[in-house]
């Protein structure tokens, strides 16, 4: 028998694929260098299945990528679809790009990732095995070139490629390398009414895995390295984590107690602690300071053992982010909004003096 080629079996695999939209969002930039979405962009053009193969390329544009950058994409790639969407946030954009695109599978990526070239391939396959699969997921990691950027790969919540060889099932996703099918996540949606910074996947993760038991497929080799937060913005962006985690817990327990509930909005109501509520969660958060996570440390050691040279200057920035995301839960026990409030007053000013 004659066996196929590698390219064969590539164009054989392509006219099987499930028709796909991608969706893409500036939201990001916010918090890293702007030159990352060139990167990005560049990732997802050279992808083994090209882009230009979605019934849809959309970038939710919610005006955090300056015109004439959007203007030299647009122009560079023909293949994007732009949607403004002027002051609308992270989630609530993923979920208005769900309901404009039109393929069977919604793949997400955004701004501040770079994806290796057969990462859209590893993303669509498995939808192919079976009709039961409806969430993939990518693993996403941070890179490591300096002390600080070895402090965030030691303590930021993204964990080290695993380096596995089939996919398997996961408790999570993360928003930046996933696709659902589409009438799943429409049936499903993540929430967009949640008193959240970032987080919101996280509780849909949540309700589909552990409250309804839907399988979060994660494929190990559609891997995506997400940039770290920029240094200024990195302290704003570990007290929102802090703030977030006691949220957070907080909503997973009112789902428990409530796993039919439709509406979110109506746990961001149930947010008043009695002040024993507040000292107890207060000193619960004291004694959960644990800078280091020795699993994690020896992975990213494992992967360049010349890495160890940086620990002396990385150790006192993980000590650092710990302190702050502790802070960051205590400040959310006496005032559950006053952070991200602070945090929005603070991005409008900023904006307001750039246009100014």
């Amino acid at each position: 028998m004659k066996s196929l080629s590698q390219e064969q079996v590539k164009q054989s695999i392509e006219t099987k694929l499930p028709s796909f939209s991608i969706i893409f969002e500036t939201e990001n930039l916010s918090s890293i260098e702007l030159d990352n979405i060139y990167r990005s962009l560049a990732s997802i053009a050279a992808q083994d299945i090209s882009p230009e193969q979605a019934n849809e390329f959309l970038i939710i544009d919610g005006g955090y990528a300056p015109q004439e950058v959007i203007d030299e994409i647009s122009s560079k790639y023909p293949w994007i679809t732009l949607q403004k969407a002027p002051g609308l946030g992270y989630y609530e954009a993923k979920m208005l790009g769900a309901t404009l695109t039109t393929g069977e599978i919604i793949v997400y990526c955004d701004s501040d990732c770079v994806y290796v070239s057969n990462w859209l391939r590893n993303i669509l396959t498995p939808f192919m095995q079976s009709g039961e699969i409806n969430v993939v997921a990518g693993e996403t990691s941070t890179p490591v070139r300096n002390a600080y950027e070895l402090a965030i790969a030691m303590h930021y919540f993204f964990p080290r490629f695993s380096y596995q060889e089939e996919p398997y099932i996961s408790d999570y996703y993360f928003l930046n390398a996933v696709a659902f099918r589409r009438d799943f996540l429409l049936q499903y949606p993540i929430p967009t009414n949640l008193p959240l910074y970032r987080g919101n996947c996280d509780i849909h993760c949540y309700s589909l895995h552990c409250l309804q038991e839907n399988k979060i497929w994660k494929h190990p080799k559609a891997q995506a390295t997400h940039e770290p937060p920029t240094l200024s913005f990195c302290i704003w962006r570990y007290l929102l984590m802090g703030r977030d985690r006691v949220l957070k817990e907080h909503i997973k327990y009112l789902l428990t107690k409530n796993s039919e509930l439709v509406d979110y909005a109506q746990l961001s109501t149930d947010l008043n602690w009695t002040l024993a509520q507040k000292i107890k969660g207060m000193l619960s958060t004291i004694k959960r300071i644990k800078p280091f996570d020795n699993q994690k440390i020896h992975a990213v050691l494992q992967e360049d053992k010349s890495r160890s040279g940086l620990l002396p200057l990385a150790v006192p920035i993980v000590i650092g982010l710990e302190l702050i995301f502790a802070i960051g839960s205590i400040v959310t026990y006496l005032k559950s909004d006053l952070l991200l409030k602070v945090y929005y007053q603070s991005e409008e000013n900023f904006t307001y003096l750039n246009q100014s």
